[in-house]
């Protein structure tokens, strides 16, 4: 039997989870001396309410080698089992590292694993996509490689309502921060290769909103789409109703940015991303 893995920052919930047979291993968010497993102590909406309330910021730390070690002894109990493990792009979390410490460990033969170079909702649809490989009867190593060779298919953009958080994080310094508030600008991002990277400033969460699509549009057609908010969950609405104009026949997953994406967010954003058909 081949099992998925996965960590928190696909932002898939404990109970979508559940019923998809997905094994989610919880990164750790910290407020100064507390601190919470992803999307089991601490729910987006509960993260969200805080990080807004709480001067400190959050900061996160990826899986330990020792829980990916329990997490594959759980799975792996039967001669035929395998896991093929999905995780956030090595370039934002050490995450992966720590999967491939235990790995080694367990059974480095049975145990695949795939740096998605996505995160969040990214990562979301290429766990979707290997499920139906699954289900078709391909074997753990082709199910990685295929994974492998459709993460390049993967379109990510986030509108950020602010860059304060950014800034916090440590992701881009003090004083761009202060000029983007200054100039009332939204940062438009985008993940590729593996990396977050700008996009476009734009004036408005509109005019931000009519960008991502028009670049969404020159990539269709797509597998899979996705909305995200970023605990703003009144945005979602009319994106998704945008996005069923643009494609009508794709199906399209809505979710929320959880606390560890969330960290570097902030409150307020929105967001899309699909997945090219193979």
């Amino acid at each position: 039997m081949i099992h998925l893995v996965t960590d928190s920052t696909s932002d898939i919930t404990q109970k979508d989870a559940a019923v998809m047979g997905i094994t989610v291993v919880p990164l750790t968010v910290r407020f100064g001396e507390q601190q919470f497993r992803d999307g089991i102590d601490m729910d987006s909406a509960a993260f969200y309410a805080q990080l807004q309330k709480n001067t400190t910021h959050p900061t996160t730390s990826q899986p330990t080698p020792e829980q990916f070690a329990d997490v594959y002894h759980s799975l792996l109990q039967h001669a035929d089992d395998s896991v093929v493990g999905l995780h956030i792009s090595a370039k934002l979390s050490g995450t992966l590292q720590s999967a491939h410490i235990a790995a080694q460990e367990v059974g480095p033969e049975r145990i695949h694993l795939v740096d998605t170079e996505s995160a969040s909702a990214g990562l979301q649809l290429l766990l979707r996509a290997a499920l139906e490989d699954v289900a078709a009867g391909r074997d753990a190593r082709d199910v990685a490689a295929r994974t492998i060779a459709r993460r390049d298919k993967v379109t990510i953009y986030v509108l950020l309502d602010t860059l304060t958080y950014l800034q916090r994080g440590g992701r881009i310094r003090r004083t761009q921060a202060v000029v983007g508030a200054v100039l009332n600008v939204k940062p438009l991002l985008k993940v590729q290769d593996g990396e977050v990277l700008p996009e476009a400033r734009v004036r408005s969460r509109r005019q931000g909103v009519d960008r991502m699509l028009e670049l969404l549009r020159a990539k269709l057609p797509m597998r899979y789409l996705a909305a995200f908010h970023c605990g703003a969950p009144e945005l979602l609405p009319d994106l998704v109703t945008r996005l069923k104009a643009l494609a009508a026949e794709t199906e399209i997953i809505t979710g929320q940015v959880g606390p560890v994406v969330g960290a570097y967010t902030g409150p307020g954003g929105i967001g899309l991303a699909g997945l090219s058909a193979d």
